[in-house]
């Protein structure tokens, strides 16, 4: 047998189960008081485990590989900065001001656009009961797509594209999963965060995609300099015709980025710095 994906210092563990609740892909559980890997084949090599853990007891082979290298947080190291910035699915009640949050949307207008034409427009929802409109419509959304992908449909393209299909049944597994935790009130899609900001710009503007990702990315930035945090919701996206309806944004103009803010749950010990055999050429 290889080396175990994920090692736990069982002296150094205080059973938190913080871990546990912070890996995206669902790798941990707990087993006889201490973190255990259940389901290796799942990691992502985000290595959250890792870095939040307040007792630095577990060891992750992606460090050994090379897949990521993990480092003590120097405050003053924009190095630091960068690999210290996680996507963070755990949020405080705590709401965030609203001066705060339009001193951000300010700075995140400084991000490019195409031709200069800064036509996007900033969506925030703060209100605990309109976000959960937001959630109930996202995964309804996903509800109709797993109609679509019943056992007939998938049936005939594991005959006429098998690849297709075993994409498709993994996906669904995956959207399973998704909608079970939705139905229990756990939030998969906003995460119960405090805030969801939602970026739109004209559909005729052909830079419109990269505008609104590129105003988002300055913003979340920013959001960790100050000690708040963030995620992309990529889920949503594919609900963006229903969430535009909902929040009554012109059918001229097309939502290009989700994602939502708030205070962390749990503080991330260490940065993460990737691989340095970063693909590149000169």
């Amino acid at each position: 047998m290889g080396e175990a994906l994920i090692t736990v210092s069982n002296d150094k563990c205080t059973s938190c189960g913080i871990c546990v609740h912070v890996c995206p892909a669902g790798v941990l559980s707990m087993k006889d008081g201490f973190p255990f890997p259940r389901h290796s084949s799942s990691c992502i090599f985000c290595a959250h485990c890792s870095a939040v853990c307040p007792e630095d007891a577990l060891n992750h082979l992606g460090e050994k590989t090379g897949r990521f290298r993990l480092k003590t947080i120097e405050k003053d190291n924009p190095q630091d900065f960068y690999a210290s910035k996680r996507s963070i699915r755990h949020y405080t009640t705590q709401k965030i001001d609203t001066a705060l949050i339009r001193e951000l949307i300010t700075m995140a207008e400084s991000a490019p656009s195409g031709h200069n034409t800064r036509k996007r427009q900033y969506h925030v929802i703060d209100d605990a009961e309109k976000i959960e409109q937001l959630e109930k419509i996202t995964a309804d959304r996903y509800r109709r797509i797993l109609l679509w992908l019943n056992p007939i449909v998938t049936g005939f393209l594991s005959v006429t594209a098998p690849r297709k299909a075993r994409t498709i049944s993994g996906d669904l597994q995956a959207l399973k999963r998704l909608l079970s935790a939705s139905d229990k009130g756990h939030g998969p899609f906003f995460r119960h965060a405090p805030c969801v900001v939602v970026i739109s710009a004209p559909k005729k503007q052909r830079s419109g995609q990269d505008d609104c990702q590129a105003a988002m990315h300055y913003l979340m930035l920013n959001a960790h300099r100050i000690g708040v945090a963030s995620c992309i919701i990529g889920f949503a996206l594919f609900a963006k015709k229903d969430l535009q309806k909902h929040l009554k944004i012109p059918k001229n103009r097309r939502i290009y980025a989700v994602f939502v803010l708030g205070y962390a749950k749990y503080q991330y010990q260490k940065a993460i710095y990737r691989s340095e055999n970063v693909n590149s050429e000169y």
